[in-house]
């Protein structure tokens, strides 16, 4: 049993990891619209532009697609230790061997 327990704290680190990561990704989306939307309303002089504000609205697109990026490769690599981990548990309970017992009037024939 202490391998199915192991197994199943395991499911839980990963899918806890799998939320966080896929918050990142929505928080790289963001970012990635952010930034060009800041360069827009230097454009229509929305915002008043400074050489400062265009290098942070850059920094926002590419941080956003890096973060984006590296938040997805990380969830597609959680969810495949997901899977291998589920795998592992429903192996181990296989493993035991165990028996389905009726009590019902009938088994005693």
């Amino acid at each position: 049993m202490d391998e199915i327990e192991r197994l199943e704290l395991r499911i839980e680190e990963l899918e806890e990891a799998i939320k966080r990561s896929r918050r990142l990704r929505l928080a790289g989306r963001a970012l990635a619209v952010l930034g060009p939307l800041l360069l827009a309303c230097f454009a229509l002089g929305i915002v008043d532009y400074s050489p400062t504000r265009m290098i942070a609205a850059l920094a926002l697109a590419i941080g956003g697609i890096v973060l984006m990026g590296s938040s997805r490769s990380s969830t597609e690599e959680l969810e495949r230790s997901l899977r291998q981990a589920e795998a592992e548990r429903i192996a181990a309970i296989d493993a035991l061997n165990l028996v389905q017992v009726d009590g019902g009037p009938s088994d005693h024939h």
